[in-house]
This record gives C-alpha cells, structure tokens and sequence, in this order.
C-alpha cells in the first residue's frame, strides 16, 4: 500500500451526503496515472449509504469502510462534544495508530470541504521535517487569546481539517498516548480534537499554504483576522481546497466560494440518492 496515495475521511450517516461531494470533488480532479486509497472512518454509517459511496470507486480509486465504534469504545465515556462536534471529530488523533506501519503518511480531509486540483500534490508541499503538516487557523483577535490561553501561539496552530501525517513518526514520538492523557482529563476545548494535537504535536508542525485549505467564514472580511493571516489570506488567487468552516454550503452560500460546493454537488452522480 506505500505506493498509494492514502487519504481520510471521518463520518457519520448524518455526514454521508456531504462526504460523497468531497469524495467526487477529489476523483475529478485525480491524476489518472497515480493510485488512490480512501479509508472512511465512521460509528455509524448504514449499508445503503456504504454502497452509494462506494459507487464513486474509479479505475484507480478504491474506498475502504472502517467501522471505527469498537476502536475507540474504551475512551467514549472520555470524549468532550459539543455544538457540532460529535465523538467522531476524536478520530483523526486515532488514525495513526490505526495504520501503524502498515501507511508511511497519509492525508487526513473533512468532509465540509471541495478538492480542486490532484489531492496527490499536498504530499509534495510537505517533507520530512515534521510529524504534522496543516494550513494556519484562519485567526481572529479571540481565537489568538484562546490559543494562547493553552500555551500556544496562534502563528503554529493548525486548522486541522486537512493534514498530511507522517504515521511512523506519530506513533514513535507518543503522540497518541500524550492524546490520551488529555482526553482523559475531560477538559473542555473550544476545538477539542484540533487544540489537543496542536498541544501534542508543539514544535513539530510544519506549515502549508493557505491555498490548501480555505477556511470559507469571513474570507470577505480579512480585517477579521490576526495582522499575519490577513496578510496571506488575501493573496490566494485560487483555492487548491476549500473549506466550509462553521457555516456550511448546503445551508447557505455565504461567499463566492460557495460556488465550487455547488458545482461539485450538483454533478455529484449520487447527491440525490441519499
């Protein structure tokens, strides 16, 4: 499987129509002469809605379905949620252990976002000089003292709904187990699982750039934002990825950018099916 191009996805039944827009947004825009492996994580994800994913398979890109419930039982209880973050936003910090060596690196996606171009090319963006690779949190004023309120800056933290992991080291460096000590602490997070391996993986993170992962909520407004992601958010000529942070594209169009959802979703072969 190292000659794949491996990538994640985390869902639900709820998230299944979502997902599938991403998954077709990725397969347009695949490379014909690479491979591609997609791992669906799920906790509940019924076999109708298995089989619609699964009919996205193309010539060179496989789907694979991973009943992820018994994996991770033993630390539900653990698991802080709130608003639209559900036990299965805990998943990602899973993953590597999942894969073990079995996967060098793989790509980790949300499912509220759209793939413009070969999903294969964030692997070249990054190297090895770091566990962890993600795009800056598009930071406003308050996000920067919540972030700085857990020991960090907001010039390292990640938005991490689109990642390039390096599992072999993950798992070298404890970065799991350290996860697991602050689950257990019950403590509550703004953005749970996103600040918790901000917090692990400290001084290990390397940046990309903000093209792989526009975070759609006030990307009008850049004056919103911290001085330093305003000044590179503004100079995004074309989203590589877009995505639909907070406000979601099937509720609203908030922005231009609602525009490439609703290209995607409505050549999406099975969006109706659902």
């Amino acid at each position: 499987m190292n000659d794949l191009i491996s990538v994640a996805f985390v869902t639900n039944d709820g998230y299944a129509p979502y997902l599938s827009t991403a998954i077709y947004s990725l397969t347009v825009n695949r490379n014909p002469n690479k491979r591609y492996a997609l791992f669906v994580f799920f906790s509940s994800l019924s076999r109708k809605n298995i089989n619609l994913l699964s009919s996205l398979q193309t010539e060179n890109v496989e789907i694979h379905f991973v009943n992820f419930e018994e994996y991770t039982k033993e630390y539900d209880a653990l698991f802080y949620t709130w608003a639209h973050y559900t036990k299965e936003s805990y998943y990602r910090l899973f993953l590597p252990k999942y894969f073990g060596a079995s996967i060098e690196k793989f790509i980790y996606l949300d499912v509220d976002l759209v793939v413009n171009c070969d999903i294969g090319e964030l692997l070249e963006a990054t190297d090895d000089a770091h566990t962890v690779f993600g795009a800056l949190n598009y930071s406003t004023p308050d996000d920067a003292d919540y972030i700085q309120s857990l020991g960090l800056s907001y010039l390292n933290y990640i938005n991490a709904g689109v990642m390039v992991i390096n599992c072999t080291r993950f798992n070298q460096m404890g970065y799991f187990e350290k996860a697991a000590e602050i689950i257990a602490q019950k403590r509550q997070f703004t953005y749970i699982d996103q600040d918790i391996l901000n917090m692990v993986c400290r001084g290990d993170i390397g940046l990309i750039p903000l093209s792989w992962n526009l975070q759609w909520n006030n990307i009008d407004h850049p004056e919103k934002f911290m001085p330093k992601v305003r000044s590179s958010v503004t100079q995004i000529a074309q989203p590589r990825i877009v995505h639909y942070t907070i406000d979601k594209p099937w509720n609203t169009m908030l922005n231009r950018y609602g525009e490439y959802y609703k290209r995607y979703e409505e050549a999406n072969p099975i969006r109706k099916s659902f």
